[in-house]
């Protein structure tokens, strides 16, 4: 292999391991996401809403909507394999 080949190699190793390592911490930044969602409209149903409540509610929607976007289609028993990574 010359030498721009295994540059080339080392730099697709590299880049593969970067993303590999990113995954977790997606698919952890969408569960904190929901839970943050889960919480608000928890408090809301038993408290009752404001439009402060109400305005960081659809914020925390649209948050949750942007991260949790790529696991959307996402099979069941693979989400909850990747769950596992997340320590919930």
């Amino acid at each position: 292999m010359n030498r721009v080949g295994r540059n080339a190699f080392f730099i697709g190793l590299i880049a593969l391991g970067l993303n590999a390592c990113s995954e977790p911490d997606t698919i952890c930044a969408c569960i904190e996401s929901g839970n943050k969602l889960n919480q608000k409209a928890n408090a809301i149903l038993q408290k009752g809403s404001t439009k402060k409540d109400e305005k960081e509610l659809q914020q925390l929607k649209a948050d949750k909507q942007q991260k949790c976007a790529e696991f959307e289609n996402m099979p069941g028993p693979e989400m909850k394999k990747r769950m596992e990574s997340c320590g919930e």
